[in-house]
């Protein structure tokens, strides 16, 4: 059977679906919850703290510095043959350790940890809410620390799981436990929500103002240290290689073990203007200190113990150490660490010393923001030039939303060789090919072409789209119902081989009974039918976002080839749980069907004993090719996509466009205007948000491609 496979091109606009992701971590079950163990009643409390001398730890040599604290350290000993309960179960053993510190708002954890494979740990709160790990010994490091991202409340509880065959699980010791005074989860500064909620001056990184960044803007990184948060930026080194490094500020980071217990939280940011955040978690544990400066220089540089994953979509920064003046600033940062947001000045940057110990005129500084300020927490970020190159990082200043002047960066090309010892420049580790250069641009460390990346769907132009329970007495097509189907699966051929980053369900439906909920997505290779597993990841219902594309990002990239099935297993609990795709309603037996389904063995949807429908489901798969590969010359590439009210169109060769036809989902012709000069053809429109489709003529051939409208 042929399959039609619908290829437009994509400049990775991130933020334009839920991403599905977290801390790095293996998604899996609690031996608690598939044991069914009563919840633990016994908490260690922990000593009370005195939030006023929290508060009050900051770096008072410092005026202009804009740390932002909201947590005390509380020192503890507690391991499992001192604290906790073991459990024994067919599954294997179980530790739990319940901790509670009295009036915290939230709090996160750090400890010794070496694990063995075969084990995990868990860290929750009570009633498996916000649910981090498992983590295994993949997140193992040569400090042997890991930190764990904060968890709402006063109270969470740390699990370890045993296998039955195994009897050493390693070493786990929690070291500190930070106490939140300051309720970062339900001020709206801090939910990712725009902060002019709270000062009407923030500028979201996602709304319009932030279109010219969005690639750089990957870079860019919360940090959570020491009870307190900053920002920092991934940045690039002149060999071009994937060896991570984050530049922030010495008075975020000056010490080993602050850079060892230190959290950095990526794409931390909107799902659009003032939306929703994508995530919370998606981060890393811990770094080397590499290089800084005891006070002259504000500046820290550390490598990530562990390398960001694909799933992180990472960049690397580039950088400037010519130490020219710009006539353009822009400095994307974390303030209060509220998601990302983005402050511009359009007027030259000057050079200025500010004294306070630091060396003289070390300093960049921003006289007037003419768009946003930074604030609390926005220390350590990134000011770029008008090439998108780093030229300083923020150690402070006076601005505020009522005052949005004189804030003061290090110049980057003062702290890359002033000193001549390798813990105290830039050069030693950024120039380790000692190529001599003092400009690099910015590179993606896994070296993809951002144009040449595809999505592929089985939609064909004239499907009408949307979610049916034809034939069934409850339930939907494409998720529970009284059909009794476990498993789902799309179908899709490749002549060549194909390299997946990640999958796209297009969700109509999404709810779990509790938090703990969740499907199993699957890739199989096979023929006629899903035979062999290649890739399984558990994702819980409560991260899925319904009426919305998701997108499921992988921590590897797969490569198939020939016929392979996307999919999933359903897991549900109760009857209530829900998972449904949208998908082509009734093609009519003369049209191709690629939805599968699993009940007692697979069939297509079109078999008469199955659903009798022929149909394609909502599932895409985001392919890349590598820096070797372009895309064949002979096919049509329309971009940006997903877009808000334009695309440009590229067709082989040059041909000229004859016409353009557009449709909605329903078959429906729109309106859209095509302009045409010797550089570009390009489509604009005003369409509600959706999936389109285009018919392009030419004197050789038509194009066929779908595209998708984002809100503005």
């Amino acid at each position: 059977m042929k399959f039609l496979r619908l290829v437009f091109v994509l400049y990775l606009y991130y933020g334009w679906s839920c991403q599905i992701s977290g801390q790095v971590h293996e998604n899996a079950i609690p031996f608690s919850v598939t044991e069914n163990l009563p919840a633990i009643i016994y908490f260690e409390d922990m000593p009370s703290v005195d939030s006023l001398l929290c508060k009050n730890k900051t770096d008072s040599t410092r005026r202009l510095t804009k740390q932002f604290q909201f947590a005390c350290p509380i020192y503890t000993d507690l391991y499992p043959d001192n604290s906790g309960q073991w459990t024994e179960t067919p599954s294997g053993r179980i530790w739990r350790l319940g901790i509670r510190s009295s009036n915290a708002y939230s709090i996160y954890i750090t400890m010794h940890y070496e694990l063995l494979p075969g084990t995990r740990m868990f860290v929750y709160g009570p009633g498996y809410q916000d649910l981090h790990g498992a983590f295994t010994h993949r997140n193992n490091n040569s400090a042997q620390v890991l930190s764990i991202a904060p968890v709402p409340g006063n109270k969470l509880i740390i699990e370890l799981n045993v296998p039955a065959f195994q009897n050493s699980f390693g070493e786990i010791k929690i070291t500190k436990v930070y106490h939140d005074y300051f309720n970062i989860f339900k001020d709206p500064a801090l939910q990712g929500l725009k902060s002019s909620m709270v000062d009407g001056c923030d500028e979201d990184i996602n709304c319009s103002n932030g279109k010219y960044w969005q690639t750089e803007k990957r870079s860019v990184c919360k940090i959570i240290y020491n009870g307190g948060m900053g920002t920092g930026t991934l940045i690039g080194n002149t060999s071009g290689n994937s060896t991570p490094f984050i530049l922030s500020a010495y008075h975020i980071i000056s010490t080993t073990e602050i850079a060892a217990e230190a959290l950095f939280l990526f794409n931390y940011e909107t799902t659009s203007c003032q939306g929703e955040l994508t995530t919370k978690f998606q981060s890393l544990s811990g770094a080397t200190l590499l290089s800084t400066t005891d006070h002259q220089l504000d500046f820290t540089l550390m490598k990530p113990y562990k390398r960001p994953p694909p799933s992180y979509q990472p960049f690397y920064a580039g950088w400037d150490a010519t130490n020219m003046i710009c006539q353009k600033g822009i400095c994307i940062h974390h303030p209060y660490g509220n998601s990302k947001q983005i402050a511009i000045e359009y007027h030259t940057i000057e050079s200025e010393d500010i004294g306070e110990g630091f060396n003289a005129n070390s300093t960049w500084k921003i006289s007037h923001w003419e768009l946003g300020t930074t604030e609390l927490g926005s220390s350590g970020a990134p000011l770029f030039n008008e090439q998108h190159r780093i030229i300083g990082t923020l150690t402070g200043g006076r601005s505020t939303c009522g005052y949005p002047r004189d804030d003061y960066f290090t110049k980057f090309g003062v702290c890359y060789d002033t000193y001549p010892d390798s813990f105290n420049q830039l050069k030693y580790w950024l120039d380790s090919a000692q190529t001599g250069q003092l400009i690099l641009n910015g590179y993606d460390p896994y070296g993809f072409n951002n144009e040449y990346c595809d999505t592929a769907w089985n939609f064909f132009p004239y499907d009408r789209i949307g979610l049916s329970n034809t034939g069934l007495a409850w339930g939907y097509v494409s998720g529970h119902s009284s059909a009794g189907y476990t498993q789902f699966a799309e179908r899709f051929e490749s002549a060549g081989v194909l390299h997946i980053t990640g999958v796209y369900l297009d969700v109509a439906k999404a709810y779990g009974s509790n938090p703990l909920a969740h499907i199993e997505l699957k890739i199989w290779e096979g023929n006629s039918y899903p035979e062999q597993e290649r890739y399984s990841e558990l994702l819980f219902i409560k991260d899925l976002l319904s009426n919305k594309v998701n997108y499921v990002p992988f921590d590897t990239v797969l490569s198939m080839t020939g016929s392979f099935f996307v999919g999933y297993k359903i897991n549900y609990n109760e009857d209530s749980d829900t998972l449904a795709l949208y998908h082509a309603l009734d093609r009519a037996y003369t049209k191709p069907s690629s939805m599968y389904l699993y009940k007692d063995s697979w069939l297509q949807a079109e078999d008469p004993n199955a659903l009798g429908i022929y149909t394609s489901l909502g599932i895409g798969i985001s392919e890349c090719y590598g820096k070797s590969r372009n895309p064949e010359s002979n096919v049509l590439t329309v971009y940006p996509n997903p877009c808000i009210n334009s695309v440009t169109l590229d067709l082989p060769g040059g041909i000229p466009i004859h016409e353009v036809k557009c449709f909605d989902n329903f078959g429906r012709a729109v309106s859209v205007t095509l302009r045409q000069t010797e550089d570009y053809n390009r489509l604009f429109f005003n369409l509600s948000p959706g999936i389109y489709y285009l018919k392009i003529l030419s004197a050789e051939k038509y194009f066929v491609a779908r595209f998708v409208v984002l809100e503005e």
